[in-house]
């Protein structure tokens, strides 16, 4: 397995059938997907993309630190899960946010995703809430520099 850059639309296969089964549009792009900042990231294994993340230049008040990336609609199919991508294309996007000297990402997990952050060193705060047609979340953050 193999993280890469990708195209947003590469993203889209996965955030349809994992992260948004509820959108019936057929549209899986974010708003941000075209920004000059923003990376799309994707895991291949036998030139599939199986895992896949969105970062995008964006700080979040809560944090004091201006030089901030948030992670947003990252996924791993169903098939491939607990089999190393999603931590390969994590891996690979902190080194690329080290050498834009970003400081801090951070994200809004699901609940049940938590455990896999908190396993890449990733810190909660402590409150919890609702996106719509999602359901519940917690913030994660992780300092660049803290990172060995």
């Amino acid at each position: 397995m193999e993280a890469h850059i990708i195209s947003s639309e590469l993203t889209h296969h996965i955030r349809r059938e994992v992260l948004w089964p509820h959108i019936k549009n057929g549209d899986y792009s974010i708003p941000v997907d075209k920004h000059a900042d923003t990376f799309h990231m994707g895991t291949f294994f036998n030139q599939k993309v199986i895992s896949i993340g969105t970062f995008i230049k964006e700080n979040n008040p809560k944090f004091k630190d201006n030089i901030q990336y948030r992670l947003r609609a990252m996924a791993t199919d169903t098939e491939y899960r607990q089999k190393g991508a999603g931590k390969i294309l994590f891996l690979k996007a902190l080194n690329i946010l080290n050498s834009k000297k970003i400081k801090l990402l951070w994200c809004d997990a699901r609940l049940a995703a938590v455990p896999f952050y908190k396993s890449l060193n990733m810190q909660s705060l402590p409150e919890i809430y609702d996106i719509p047609n999602i359901g519940p979340h917690k913030t994660m953050y992780i300092y660049l520099n803290s990172i060995k």
